[in-house]
């Protein structure tokens, strides 16, 4: 399950201008005046110190663990053996190398995360040096996992399924889990506000949603089921195109996190049909989530959403073979091919493919591809293939139910 939040810090620039062009010169030649503005605004603080302000503010919010600090290009600081508390640490190493970019620099992404009340979640702050001048400086995203919600050590998979199945008959448990986050993100909030006096922070309520995950996703959940805890990516796994949805989720980028495949895949058959004995009927955990007032969505593993989980009994054919799926063998991945050829019809044939991995994965026409950048390696006519008039342009033969329109309406202007 996500649980994720987005914000934006909004802070003074300069002016960008651009240098005149020949007509421009003939136009001031003949009298009149130059406009080279170009709607453009740049920061002049040096990366070295936002990269300060940024740390500092949220420490302010108790925040005093660093994942990695990457600009443009260059790895600054990640920490791979896990270090806690090394915050400061991701600041030295920026002082070590600030002079690099003296110049300037386009892009600065800072990772931090903290644990709180049974939640982990991390925290991406990331800096656009040069930007539209009403649009904000940077951009916060945080995406939180509750921990009692997946396999824990030693646990088996099914104890694990019978676990969370019963757990979530607590129908106060994933509002409460959403509370937690937003009081989260308010102390974010403030801290930055605090760090940037001269800016103006903002931060969205969380969202929560539950993922129907990719054939590709659920094989590497199988192959490393042993696997309890998320894993550090060696390089982050961007999304495809730079294009950041409102349940954009930064633990995807930055750690592989087959568990959590798992523990979507098992809410989900939850949510469709639980078993006997867990304490709530088919369909009825949306509902119950959306008394408590929280509104949890279903979504894709490419972020475009499906429904409201209090929707999901009119979703069969978007949410169809879930159960199936679920009901394989992942203790000991004991698979059923033909159950995984109907839960993606388009995906490579199941007992065809090789191990999956950190860089495995299924494209839209079936094949596997392992290049390191490529999680959805799709085809100019797949899932991912976006025309001039619509944010997320599927044709027909994708393997999520998508029209040659596109399913969910898209118009010219549209752009989540």
């Amino acid at each position: 399950m996500r649980l994720v939040a987005q914000g934006r810090i909004y802070l003074p620039g300069e002016q960008v201008f651009r240098e005149p062009r020949f007509w421009d010169k003939v136009k001031h030649f003949l009298g009149g005046e130059m406009d080279l503005a170009t709607g453009e605004q740049q920061l002049t603080r040096t990366g070295l110190a936002l990269t300060e302000q940024v740390q500092g503010g949220l420490l302010r919010a108790g925040v005093d663990n660093a994942v990695s600090l990457v600009v443009d290009t260059d790895v600054v600081f990640q920490d791979n053996d896990g270090v806690a508390g090394d915050a400061e640490m991701l600041v030295a190493a920026m002082r070590t190398a600030h002079d690099r970019f003296d110049a300037g620099f386009a892009t600065l992404r800072a990772v931090f995360e903290h644990a709180t009340g049974g939640l982990h979640a991390l925290i991406e702050v990331t800096v656009k040096m040069q930007h539209p001048a009403d649009a904000p400086a940077a951009t916060i995203a945080i995406g939180a996992r509750a921990d009692e919600l997946r396999p824990q050590e030693g646990e088996t998979m099914e104890a694990a399924r019978e676990r969370i199945g019963k757990r979530l008959a607590d129908a106060s448990l994933v509002p409460t889990y959403k509370n937690l986050l937003a009081d989260f993100c308010s102390q974010v909030q403030q801290g930055l506000a605090t760090s940037f006096p001269r800016g103006r922070v903002e931060m969205d309520q969380p969202e929560l949603a539950v993922v129907r995950p990719s054939a590709a996703e659920i094989q590497d959940a199988a192959q490393d089921r042993d696997q309890r805890r998320a894993s550090l990516r060696s390089s982050p796994a961007y999304p495809r195109g730079g294009y950041y949805g409102p349940y954009y989720d930064p633990w995807g980028t930055y750690y592989r996190d087959p568990m959590d495949t798992f523990v979507n895949l098992m809410i989900l058959d939850a949510m469709i049909s639980p078993r006997h004995g867990w304490g709530y009927g088919a369909g009825t955990l949306g509902s119950s989530w959306g008394h408590y007032g929280t509104n949890v969505h279903v979504i894709h593993s490419s972020g475009t959403p499906i429904c409201d989980a209090s929707q999901i009994d009119s979703y069969g054919s978007q949410l169809g073979g879930v159960g199936e799926v679920a009901d394989l063998d992942f203790d000991t991945a004991t698979w059923d091919d033909s159950v995984m050829s109907a839960y993606e019809p388009q995906s490579t044939s199941w007992s065809s493919v090789g191990s999956g991995g950190d860089n495995s994965s299924f494209d839209c026409v079936g094949y596997s591809d392992t290049s390191s950048s490529s999680s959805w390696d799709c085809s100019s006519d797949c899932s991912f293939d976006c025309s001039s008039d619509c944010s997320w342009d599927c044709s027909s033969d994708c393997s999520w139910d998508c029209s040659s329109d596109c399913s969910w309406d898209c118009s010219s202007s549209s752009d989540w």
